[in-house]
C-alpha cells in the first residue's frame, strides 16, 4: 500500500466554519520536505483555477507551479498533479512536464480530472461540454500527448523521402524526453472514467467510499483493464483522523461535522448537481463537509484502529491511498509513527511466517 499526502493548495480541507479558507504556500512546502522525510511514498496536488472547498472568493495555489517548487527542494518523493484537458494544451502539458522531470530527476504522475464547474470553465475561456463531450476531450488530449512522447516509429523514420531517424525531413521529438511521459492516473466514477482508465491510466483515483462499494469499483476496473491486455492500480482519497484512543477521534469527528458550513456545502451541491458529476450526488450534508468523501474510507479512529484497518483495505484490492489531514504538519508525523511504520516493519515478519 503506498501512502501520499493531499496538499493543501486550497487551504483547510473542511467546509466548516472555522476552517482557513486560503492557500498557504510554504506551509505546502514544509509539508513536502516532512512528507520526504517521514517516508510518505507521494504527494499529490489538484488543479482548480476556483476554490472548490471554500468558494470562487478565495485564492487557490496553482498546482504545478507548488509541484516545480517542491520538485526542487525534494529528492525522492513521488509527485502527481491534476490537468484538466482543455485548460492546457497537450504540448503545454509536455513541455511542463519535460521541465518538470528535469527538475525533480523522478518520474512524475498527472492526474486527468474533466472538471466539473462550469464557472471555472467560462472564466478560461475554456468551451463547456456536457459529461461525454469532457471525456471525448480527455481521450483526445491523452493521445495528443502520448504522441509527442512516442511518435510512430515510421513517422520518426521519415518515411521514403526522409532524412532517418532524427534528420531534417524526419518529424521533429521537439526536444521531449520519452521517460518525461508521466504515470497517467484518472479520476472519477462513471463508467467514462472507468473505460479511459482501462485504456490510458496506470492508476484509477476514486472518492471515499463503502468497502462494498470499492470492491466493486475495483473489480470493474481490473477486469475492464485485462479486456485490454493492462493492468491498474487503484487509489483512494482518505481524511485521516488518528488519534490515541477511539474515543478521541470520534469526538474530533463529531466536532469536526458539527461546524459544518451550511452556506458553503449548499452552493457546491447546487454548483455539482448543475455539472451532472455522479460521484457526488447522493452525498448527505455531513459527506458534503469533506471534499471527496474522505471520512468514508474509514482511517477514523486510534492508531491500533487504522493499523487494522489499513491492510483490509489492500485485501479489497486498494494500492493507494491519498491522505487529507486536518493540519498535516501536526498529524502526519504520528500518522507514520504510529500506524504506517508499524504497518511496514511486520509485513516481512508475516510474509516470513507464511
Amino acid at each position: 500500500m503506498e501512502i501520499g499526502i493531499w496538499l493543501p493548495v486550497y487551504g483547510g480541507w473542511l467546509r466548516s466554519l472555522d476552517a482557513p479558507t486560503g492557500p498557504d504556500v510554504a506551509a505546502c512546502l514544509a509539508i513536502a520536505q516532512q512528507a520526504e522525510a517521514l517516508g510518505f511514498d507521494f504527494l499529490y496536488a489538484s488543479e482548480n483555477l476556483l476554490n472548490c472547498i471554500h468558494g470562487p472568493a478565495e485564492s487557490v495555489a496553482d498546482a504545478w507551479s507548488i509541484l516545480a517548487a517542491i520538485a526542487a527542494v525534494t529528492n525522492k518523493v513521488g509527485l502527481c498533479g491534476a490537468v484538466k484537458p482543455g485548460f492546457r494544451s497537450p504540448f503545454l502539458v509536455a513541455r511542463m512536464l519535460d521541465t518538470l522531470s528535469k527538475i525533480s530527476e523522478r518520474r512524475l504522475g498527472m492526474n486527468i480530472v474533466c472538471g466539473w464547474w462550469k464557472e471555472e470553465f467560462d472564466l478560461s475561456g475554456v468551451d463547456w461540454l456536457d459529461h461525454d463531450g469532457r471525456y471525448d476531450r480527455a481521450a483526445e488530449f491523452l493521445r495528443s500527448l502520448n504522441g509527442l512522447f512516442q511518435p510512430p516509429a515510421d513517422a520518426m523514420a521519415g518515411g521514403e523521402d526522409g532524412a532517418g531517424e532524427g534528420g531534417i525531413g524526419a518529424p521533429p521529438s521537439y526536444g521531449l524526453d520519452p521517460a518525461a511521459l508521466p504515470e497517467i492516473w484518472i479520476a472519477g466514477h462513471s463508467d467514462r472514467a472507468v473505460r479511459m482508465a482501462a485504456e490510458w491510466g496506470h492508476c484509477l483515483f476514486l472518492n471515499g467510499m463503502s468497502d462494498e462499494e470499492l470492491k466493486q469499483r475495483i473489480e470493474n476496473i481490473r477486469q475492464e483493464a485485462n479486456n485490454w491486455g493492462r493492468d491498474i492500480l487503484v487509489a483512494a482519497n482518505a481524511y485521516v483522523i488518528a488519534t490515541e484512543t477511539s474515543e478521541q477521534a470520534r469526538q474530533r469527528w463529531k466536532s469536526v461535522v458539527s461546524r459544518r458550513n451550511p452556506d458553503t456545502i449548499g452552493f457546491f451541491r447546487q454548483v455539482i448537481g448543475d455539472s451532472g458529476a455522479a460521484a457526488w450526488s447522493s452525498l448527505s450534508e455531513d459527506q458534503m463537509v469533506d471534499s471527496n468523501a474522505g471520512f468514508e474510507l474509514g482511517l477514523i479512529g486510534s492508531f491500533e484502529d487504522i493499523r487494522q484497518r489499513i491492510p483490509k483495505l489492500e485485501s479489497i484490492g486498494l494500492n493507494r491511498i491519498v491522505c487529507q489531514f486536518d493540519d498535516p504538519m501536526r498529524d502526519a508525523g504520528p500518522f507514520m509513527k504510529h500506524v504506517i511504520r508499524p504497518l511496514r516493519t511486520s509485513r516481512p515478519l508475516e510474509l516470513t511466517a507464511k
